[in-house]
């Protein structure tokens, strides 16, 4: 027998090694299957725990975008209010004016009527005429 177990000449194998064919045929009994779920386990606990706090990160900056978003959206509503406000405003400033030429217009039609001339000159001349 030689001097190093691990020499395998021609020699037997030593008992303690686990030959293939029997490492196999434990591996299919799942002699082994226990140590292998219980890593298995883990590994899915730990990626789930990883998971959930991704995603709790995930939801987290979500929220606080849309938090920012809502800010924006009430600001331009708002904003649109008033240029809403400031245009009906312009709005009623323009109709006024406009009534107002309309009505300078309308006054200018009758005073340079011939008849409104004459009935100038008729109230001038009463004006200056003394009555006894």
């Amino acid at each position: 027998m030689p001097q190093n177990p691990l020499d395998i000449g021609i020699e037997a194998v030593p008992s303690k090694i686990i030959s293939f064919t029997a490492f196999k045929n434990a591996a299919n009994n799942n002699i082994l299957m226990p140590l292998r779920k219980d890593k298995v386990k883990h590994k899915a606990k730990y990626d789930s725990q990883d998971t959930q706090e991704r995603l709790k990160a995930e939801v987290a900056a979500l929220q606080q975008e849309l938090a920012i978003v809502k800010q924006e959206k009430a600001e331009l509503e708002n904003l649109l209010k008033q240029q809403e406000e400031a245009r009906k405003i312009q709005v009623q400033e323009m109709q006024i004016e406009i009534d107002l030429n309309k009505l300078a217009h309308q006054i200018a039609e009758i005073t340079q009527t011939d008849y409104f001339q004459q009935l100038q000159i008729e109230v001038e001349s009463l004006r200056h005429t003394k009555i006894p």
